[in-house]
């Protein structure tokens, strides 16, 4: 015990020792407060993520009824919060992904009503 007393008195009056034990002890206490923060609620603010939405379907009479699948599909997305959705056009899409205004563009095609999985 007499020895590790030693050895502190030694560090305290060496300044240059001191300032290095602590750094060497502030480095990873900011290194886990810094990460920790980037991975604790990776999803928490994607409401804020710009995604551009294009509608290209077109509706069709099917049994004596109107289906706009591609408009039905649109305002369940306007209701989302989950992302920060942008309704615009083709060319406002590919402008706005080119400039960087928005992270992905997601096209619903002319047939979207017609569009199955593949299996």
């Amino acid at each position: 015990m007499k020895m590790v007393r030693n050895e502190w008195r030694f560090i305290r009056h060496n300044r240059l020792i001191l300032l290095s034990v602590i750094v060497m002890t502030l480095i990873p206490f900011l290194y886990s407060v810094f990460f920790l923060k980037s991975v604790w609620d990776p999803y928490g603010e994607t409401q804020a993520l710009p995604v551009a939405v294009v509608n290209q379907d077109q509706p069709v009479k099917y049994n004596g009824e109107t289906l706009n699948v591609g408009q039905q599909t649109v305002q369940k997305l306007k209701h989302n919060k989950q992302l920060g959705w942008r309704f615009v056009s083709a060319k406002q899409a590919q402008q706005g992904l080119k400039a960087k205004k928005y992270y992905t563009v997601i096209t619903l095609p002319k047939n979207f009503r017609r569009t199955r999985p593949q299996r």
